[in-house]
């Protein structure tokens, strides 16, 4: 590292032009670094669970939907969600969302079909009707209020709760913050009528998150830089070598940023650490570098700034050569990851780390040379720190035995506590209580018992077919299973369609809500759905009835009960259902819950890398 200091101090001008022109190079790249949130990022397009989500929202146009709430009642501006002002408010909200850009589809109160008896058999009835409020809707509300697909999912069970489901195009991240904007916009305009709107999804909890954290970190960082800049200048005495110290770690946070803005890598949650993470080891190779300058001008009186550099580098040098590459070793173990997240954090902060090395041996040599500090005050801050560092290792030298021994207590201790140590994640606890998007789940949760979904994507074989009632009878005893499990709150299916229209075929008879007893009678339910409504089918089975969704609506879960429900999903659909049929379970509990695992899957398996390759290249130096 030592030659790199000498050609910088013998050949300044042009050692300052390079670095000038990578900074400015990687600098242009920093406007093109993104803010990125949520799963997807992570976990990155290619991940299994994302393509299953892609695959799932392509057929049935169910992936990750955002929920939008609003409550009627004392205080509000309706009695009910079936009031004339609640519904003129939801038909032209849906309208607008409906004509937002990033938007497939808007289902709510006034747009979703209502399956109601009438004289042919049934009908289909919508709230608003040629976009006017139907005369007759005390009548549909009650029907509302049984039917499965309408019950907690559109409307509360007492009816004073409104949901409107929106259907973004697709759940990448660049969709997700533009998406929530213009939604968070359109609500806007309708509070000042005295509506309060509750947003939740995937999305809006992605952004809002994602968003504060952000902030926070934002927030911090100059703080960070001030705090290090003050124990910087009490620890040196010289504001010299503070400037100098953190120009040239800011130097190498902006290359760091550069490099992610070219490689059109988004910066997310992980990547929120970079600058503070840059500051600290910058920083660290500085003050040795600084500290061993100022003891080689203390011993030699008459010795010139540019020597003394030369001889600090070349003492210094190999250590933080060593403690450089073990770095940037240990961090790109992380690029064996399955997560997207990781790969970037790993080649983003390796990068950045000899970042800090190159500027520490090229920069801080050529800036201290030109800006030198109070060579009689430095060296007394040096010599305070060397007692200070040399009565540590007189105590460790007169009472080895006793240190020893009280470590080895230590690590006990600490090793038992390792051993508690369980791993979780509940956003409520990570948002905090006082947070819009956790008071909006709080009131979903609470008032309509649903904020995420699980979802089951099932093909059939072939010569299997949809409207068997022996299929129909597994897809009804996974679905009574599962919604057993205090986690789900109701299941929703083509099979819920068909069970609704065979009792308004009866007389509207309960008894008969149930499958038809064969199979061309339960084809034929769903051929007048689908004659009548193509759109309420589609969103369940596919148009050649080899592939249907089984959708059930969950509290928020953290991921040690995820895991547990899964198991419990998996054992179900194994039970009840066929050996042949192909379930790929999707929606935001199986994302959430494979990040997570994949995070753990790398945390396991990046330690012992990491740990090898340190190993050899610490031997290797320490022969």
């Amino acid at each position: 590292m030592h030659r790199l200091t000498e050609f910088s101090l013998k050949r300044p001008w042009l050692t300052l032009a390079i670095l000038l022109a990578i900074t400015a190079f990687l600098g242009m790249g920093v406007p093109k670094v993104e803010q990125a949130y949520g799963y997807r990022v992570q976990i990155g397009d290619q991940h299994p669970s994302i393509q299953n989500l892609n695959s799932l929202i392509e057929q049935f146009s169910g992936g990750l939907p955002i929920q939008i709430a609003w409550e009627c009642g004392p205080g509000h501006p309706c009695e009910s969600v079936f009031d004339k002002s609640s519904l003129e408010m939801a038909n032209r909200l849906t309208q607008e969302l409906r004509a937002l850009p990033l938007v497939r589809d808007v289902e709510g109160p006034t747009t979703a079909a209502l399956l109601v008896p009438a004289s042919d058999g049934f009908a289909m009835r919508r709230f608003v009707e040629n976009d006017e409020v139907v005369s007759d809707t005390r009548a549909i509300s009650r029907r509302a209020l049984e039917d499965r697909l309408w019950r907690n999912t559109l409307v509360s069970s007492d009816g004073m709760v409104g949901v409107i489901v929106v259907q973004p195009v697709d759940n990448h991240y660049e969709t997700e913050p533009a998406i929530v904007d213009a939604i968070s916009e359109t609500l806007k305009k309708r509070e000042p009528l005295g509506f309060k709107f509750h947003m939740v999804g995937q999305a809006p909890s992605n952004v809002f998150g994602g968003r504060s954290l952000a902030q926070s970190t934002g927030q911090l960082i100059p703080v960070f830089v001030i705090l290090i800049g003050l124990v910087l200048l009490v620890s040196m005495r010289s504001w010299q070598q503070t400037v100098v110290t953190l120009t040239a770690t800011g130097a190498a946070l902006v290359w760091a940023l550069g490099l992610l803005g070219w490689l059109g890598w988004p910066r997310d949650g992980m990547l929120q650490v970079l600058a503070p993470f840059i500051l600290i080891f910058g920083v660290c190779d500085a003050m040795h570098l600084l500290a061993r300058t100022a003891d080689e001008r203390k011993m030699l009186d008459d010795i010139s700034i540019p020597s003394a550099l030369i001889k600090a580098a070349r003492d210094t040098g190999p250590a933080c050569l060593l403690t450089t590459l073990t770095t940037a070793a240990a961090l790109l173990s992380f690029t064996t990851s399955a997560l997207d997240t990781f790969f970037r954090f790993g080649a983003i902060t390796a990068f950045g780390v000899i970042a800090c090395l190159i500027l520490c041996f090229t920069l801080i040599p050529l800036l201290i040379q030109w800006l030198p500090a109070d060579a009689a005050r430095v060296a007394r801050v040096s010599l305070a720190w060397e007692a200070i560092t040399n009565a540590i290792v007189r105590t460790t030298e007169k009472r080895a035995t006793s240190l020893l021994a009280v470590s080895a207590l230590l690590l006990m201790f600490f090793g038992w506590g390792w051993s508690q140590l369980r791993v979780d994640t509940d956003w409520l606890e990570s948002w905090g209580e006082d947070s819009s998007i956790a008071q909006s789940i709080r009131f979903l949760e609470d008032r309509i018992g649903l904020s995420q979904s699980l979802e089951l994507d099932i093909s059939l074989p072939k010569g299997t077919h949809f409207e068997d009632p022996d299929t129909l009878r597994k897809i009804e005893n996974i679905s009574q299973d599962l919604v057993k499990m205090p986690e789900f709150t109701q299941a929703s299916s083509a099979l819920t369609l068909i069970k609704r229209l065979n009792r308004l075929f009866n007389d509207d008879d309960p008894s008969y809500e149930k499958i038809g007893v064969s199979r061309a009678a339960n084809a034929e339910l769903l051929e007048m759905l689908a004659f009548d409504d193509p759109e309420i089918l589609s969103r369940w089975l596919s148009l050649d009835r080899s592939r249907f969704r089984i959708s059930f609506d969950a509290h928020l879960l953290p991921q040690s009960t995820i895991v547990q429900t899964l198991n419990r999903v998996e054992a179900s659909t194994k039970r009840f259902g066929s050996a042949d049929w192909n379930v790929v379970p999707s929606g935001e509990i199986v994302m959430i819950h494979d990040g997570i695992r994949d995070i753990q899957a790398t945390q396991l398996r990046s330690f012992p890398i990491a740990f090898g390759i340190v190993f050899i290249l610490v031997a290797v130096f320490l022969r």
